[in-house]
């Protein structure tokens, strides 16, 4: 079991047409091109739409859209206008026909480039072809990789048990505290 797990709103279809399913069964792949996957089930009506339109949002979830996250999981896009329910605001993408989230401070365009079947679940392989973050989430406006993390409050969910939580305290700098025991 792995855990901490970020909890993504995807987004498939186009502006007329669209569905949200939220997962967390998301990884980064590759740096150059920038790729990420995400596991989608087989039953799904989103897992058809990625295949037909060969394109997927990555929206991150925050604590405070809980409650909307959640139900997009746990309905279906067949039988419910999810952005109509959660009352999500759909936004045009630069470079794909499915939208992007405007309540969500962080999303990714992705292309398909990539699926195969792993047990019960779709793999999808996207290049990430363009990356938003909202402004009032960086820590230097000035700088798109600035983001503060405690800003966003992202979503996590701990899937072992099936719970929702926060973001806790900083506690070291990756590729530096490490260094203290060369």
């Amino acid at each position: 079991m792995l855990f901490p797990l970020p909890t993504v709103l995807v987004v498939t279809g186009n502006m007329k047409e669209a569905n949200i399913i939220t997962i967390a069964w998301i990884t980064m792949h590759t740096g150059k091109p920038p790729t990420l996957g995400i596991a989608v089930g087989i039953r799904g009506y989103s897992g058809e739409q990625i295949k037909a339109n060969k394109n997927f949002s990555v929206n991150i979830a925050t604590v405070d859209i809980m409650k909307e996250a959640d139900f997009c999981g746990i309905t279906s896009g067949k039988e419910v206008d999810k952005f109509d329910v959660t009352g999500f605001t759909k936004l045009p993408s630069m470079h794909i026909e499915s939208p992007i989230i405007k309540e969500c401070p962080v999303n990714l365009e992705c292309k398909l480039v990539e699926s195969n079947m792993v047990g019960p679940s779709n793999h999808f392989i996207g290049e990430i072809l363009e990356t938003h973050i909202d402004t009032d989430h960086l820590g230097n406006p000035e700088d798109p990789s600035a983001l503060n993390i405690l800003k966003v409050n992202p979503l996590i969910y701990y899937s072992g048990v099936r719970e929702y939580w926060n973001l806790g305290e900083k506690v070291g700098d990756a590729y530096t505290v490490g260094k203290e025991l060369i």
